[in-house]
């Protein structure tokens, strides 16, 4: 026997007829005062002030070292000097030094990552969100420590923690966002993650400036510590995702309370349990409790997930740039342009790249996922190739040197209207529930480690060869993965996740998908009649 999205929605309408009058609704009330029970302005800014200072740390702290970083120099050479180094630390090696206090982010957002799916399965997305910020407060206060008492090796650490803190708030905020809003508002919410990231990247940037705080350290790196604080703040009166509760605590009680508390009381709630539930065990069973390795094992065994991997890694491989471009693009600029200039057009690039993402969040539910991470994707492709082409052309024609800024401004332009966000969230509807947190921890650990790789060799290719380094190390491989994502990236919009991973499985599987869907339809008409059984026996109950 298969139960269809449909016979599930015309079975449950039928029993809620005969058994819900609405006044019982009416007298129910959500508790909280911070519940948005269903009004959509609430639940988004919510969800906009969560994700604010949820990727505070990530965003701020990785970007205003680009416009600080001779403050940073010179505090660093004075360090060595009072410890008795003659002269402070050359200029050969604190291009080492710094590009490895830089992309040793990098290493701690990997660590973060692998530790996410562990959190977010076991613990909830909730306490993976209160626990990373937790840390995330505690990266703040050292890097405040470090660079107010002069000890740099403390400013080394504070980053570590702050990025590993990153690699689990980042994966569990996504989850949180997609699981406990409705799907018309998924994108939206989604969207916010990013935006949100790009907003405190610009302040990074911005508050970095030699005129505002880029020569006081210590006002410059205690502002994360207020972030961090409102973070723990906000998440603590949260509810847990009901799609967490229903399919892996398999507590439905729980599930439609958390539904209610973000949703509001209606009708349709049981309805909605009913639709969540065709995402269960649409890849095993629900007794079969895994480990990590066991989860990328099955990930990497099975074609579906195996491809929803791949697809996830190209999406962000295409945005791979904006790390170096983040760090570097004051230094890189200075080699055409005075430091006072480079500051600016770092700080328009990333006024762009907010403004055109606060513009995304207009168009994000209007066009598929796929033709804006296509389209867009090829536009950011073009502004590095006219970065490339006007760097070469600076002998020939000088004024064409402002031809880098305008590049710079259009790739911050094309990735923040939707690029990046979608790059970041598309993985997580491509995913049914039981490896969502396993593939998307798959995803971004690769992402991390070209993120890596790619940040720290940039600025000496960048130094050997100038701009055409940017050919092997971003155009071409970005190329290759929009060719990719053009043949194989399913849409996703307005789709319930069960329906896109259907379509991977019939696409990819060699058996169609229909042996897992099979033992799906099982667990869910079971699950079905069991509920309708509950609500028969209150309304018996009742009457009596």
């Amino acid at each position: 026997m298969s139960f269809s999205s449909s016979s599930v929605s015309s079975l449950r309408a039928r029993t809620m007829s005969s058994s819900d009058d609405g006044i019982t609704l009416k007298k129910r009330t959500v508790k909280g005062c911070c519940a948005p029970a269903g009004n959509k302005v609430k639940l988004l800014l919510v969800c906009g002030i969560l994700s604010c200072a949820t990727n505070f740390p990530e965003g701020y702290c990785n970007s205003y070292p680009n416009t600080s970083h001779q403050t940073f120099q010179n505090e660093i050479n004075e360090t060595y000097i009072e410890r008795g180094k003659e002269g402070g630390i050359s200029e050969n090696a604190f291009t080492w030094y710094w590009s490895l206090m830089l992309n040793i982010w990098f290493v701690g957002y990997l660590i973060g990552t692998f530790l996410t799916p562990y959190f977010c399965d076991n613990l909830g997305r909730k306490k993976a969100l209160f626990i990373s910020n937790c840390i995330a407060l505690l990266g703040a206060i050292l890097s405040f420590v470090g660079v107010t008492f002069y000890v740099p090796e403390v400013f080394f650490v504070s980053r570590i923690i702050a990025s590993i803190s990153s690699g689990i708030s980042f994966g569990s905020l996504i989850l949180f966002l997609q699981e406990a809003t409705p799907t018309e508002l998924r994108g939206v919410t989604s969207f916010l993650s990013e935006s949100t990231f790009i907003m405190t990247m610009g302040l990074g940037i911005g508050f970095g400036m030699d005129a505002v705080f880029g020569t006081n350290l210590p006002v410059l790196t205690g502002i994360s510590i207020f972030p961090a604080i409102v973070a723990i703040v906000i998440v603590i009166p949260l509810h847990e995702t009901p799609k967490f509760l229903l399919i892996n605590r398999n507590d439905r009680e729980a599930a439609l309370a958390s539904l209610e508390y973000y949703r509001g009381i209606t009708s349709e709630n049981e309805e909605v349990l009913e639709e969540m539930m065709l995402e269960k065990e649409v890849s095993g069973p629900d007794d079969e409790k895994m480990t990590i390795w066991q989860g990328v094992k099955e990930v990497l065994s099975m074609p579906h997930l195996r491809m929803a991997f791949f697809l996830g890694a190209a999406s962000l491989q295409i945005i791979v740039g904006i790390w170096p471009i983040v760090y570097l693009s004051t230094d890189l600029l200075e080699d055409n342009f005075s430091p006072e200039i480079s500051q600016l057009a770092s700080f328009a690039f990333m006024m762009a790249d907010f403004i055109a993402s606060v513009l995304g969040l207009l168009i994000i539910e209007r066009f598929g996922r796929r033709t804006l991470l296509i389209g867009l994707g090829a536009a950011n492709v073009v502004s590095l190739c006219l970065y490339i082409a006007s760097d070469l052309l600076i002998p020939v024609w000088d004024p064409i040197r402002w031809g880098q800024i305008v590049a710079l401004i259009l790739f911050g332009a094309t990735y923040g209207i939707a690029l990046g966000p979608i790059a970041y969230f598309i993985t997580s509807e491509l995913v049914p529930q039981r490896s969502r947190s396993i593939v998307q921890s798959m995803v971004l650990g690769f992402n991390t480690m070209m993120n890596f790789i790619l940040s720290f060799i940039t600025l000496p290719c960048y130094t050997y060869f100038g701009a055409l380094s940017f050919l092997p190390l971003l155009v071409i491989p970005s190329c290759l993965c929009l060719i990719f994502l053009f043949i194989y990236l399913p849409e996703t919009r307005g789709r319930e996740v069960h329906d896109v991973v259907d379509q991977l499985m019939e696409r990819h599987n060699k058996d169609g998908g229909n042996k897992i869907r099979n033992i799906s339809s099982s667990v869910l008409s079971a699950s079905s009649l069991a509920s309708i059984g509950s609500i028969d026996k209150k309304k018996n109950d009742v009457e009596a």
